[in-house]
């Protein structure tokens, strides 16, 4: 069955949804609760997500061609040497063995960090929490 015959009707699906239905399929075709409440935005990154689903993401050579445009953008978030920088998307949770003991990191909607009942701002913070030294949080979780 062509593809189109399969995305056209869920878009269309997509872009009759209120925010409550909109933040229930994100959990369905994401895994995790959004906080987001713009409508536009869901949509569009539900709308995303189905055409990801169905025909595949973006081919190497795709993605280093946008690069190459971005880099060329002074409005685009590039970060150093022209590479993408990855924002941790919320609800991802981090793990991380310490001393014996493991760690669980939540990503909250509003940037910070949750681990053990304290809100960090930070990975860093929580990896000075959890070993009593300076850490490069990402590094520590092995955020790449």
């Amino acid at each position: 069955m062509n593809n189109d015959k399969l995305i056209k009707p869920r878009i269309a699906g997509i872009k009759q949804m209120k925010l409550a239905e909109l933040q229930a399929k994100f959990m369905e075709l994401y895994g995790f609760e959004t906080g987001s409440k713009s409508v536009t935005g869901l949509r569009g990154r539900l709308i995303y997500r189905i055409q990801e689903i169905h025909r595949g993401d973006l081919s190497r050579e795709d993605e280093k061609f946008l690069l190459r445009i971005a880099e060329k953008d002074h409005l685009a978030t590039l970060g150093k040497a022209g590479k993408k920088q990855k924002a941790i998307i919320p609800g991802t949770k981090l793990s991380r063995e310490w001393q014996g003991k493991n760690y669980e990191v939540t990503v909250r909607p509003d940037g910070k960090f949750e681990c053990e009942g304290n809100i960090y701002s930070s990975l860093s913070a929580v990896a000075r929490a959890i070993t009593g030294s300076r850490w490069n949080g990402k590094v520590f979780f092995g955020v790449k």
